[in-house]
């Protein structure tokens, strides 16, 4: 995802900008080094590999030393690694690196995404339950757990599947997957063009 991330960066669908400004303060980063993250990746942008703290501090109106220390405290933090790269005519040049932050926000995405689901099937679970007026087994709680993360059935079509089998001789879990199941396969399928971008802004806001 990482990848995917820094392609819509780089073809300006993502502001840079926007992203530090968003998630610095949920990452531990302090307001000099959202900027410095910003200014550095601006250098990227422009080729430049090498980090000159005399010109970088004109950039963020710091003193050198007070650059120097910005930058370092990126490095302890993971956020800017210098590393030495072997160049095509077998030398060595020093280049920077900041991939670390895009790794860090995927992780909260993938965290706060994690979390929605969690919220939406206790949800479930719990009316079930009321509904059934009994509590489900590992096994039925493991079925449930499908509908809601592999087969993102919505809560709508959960509560429809599940008032119809109250109105059966046996109602229960595999009752309600039946018919759900049933009304899936009455569903006419379309191709689905997923909306990566506009995921990940419905994260990104979350």
């Amino acid at each position: 995802m990482k990848d995917i991330l820094k392609l819509l960066i780089t073809k300006k669908i993502i502001d840079y900008r926007a992203l530090v400004l968003a998630f610095y303060h949920r990452l531990e980063l302090t307001e000099q080094e959202a900027i410095a993250l910003i200014r550095l990746n601006s250098l990227l942008d422009d080729k430049q590999e090498i980090i000159k703290p005399a010109k970088f501090s004109k950039w963020l109106s710091l003193s050198v030393k007070e650059t120097e220390q910005l930058l370092e405290s990126l490095m302890n933090k993971g956020y800017l690694q210098i590393k030495l790269i072997e160049t095509s005519n077998g030398k060595e040049k020093e280049v920077f690196d900041i991939d670390f932050f895009l790794l860090k926000v995927i992780d909260l995405l993938e965290k706060t995404q994690r979390k929605t689901y969690q919220n939406y099937l206790s949800e479930v679970l719990v009316y079930l339950e009321d509904t059934l007026q009994s509590t489900l087994s590992p096994l039925d709680a493991e079925l449930v757990s499908d509908w809601v993360l592999k087969e993102s059935y919505p809560f709508e079509m959960i509560k429809d599947a599940t008032l119809k089998a109250l109105k059966s001789n046996y109602p229960s879990i595999r009752r309600i997957d039946q018919i759900l199941l049933n009304e899936t396969k009455a569903i006419p399928i379309k191709p689905q063009k997923k909306d990566v971008l506009k995921e990940f802004h419905k994260l990104w806001d979350e």
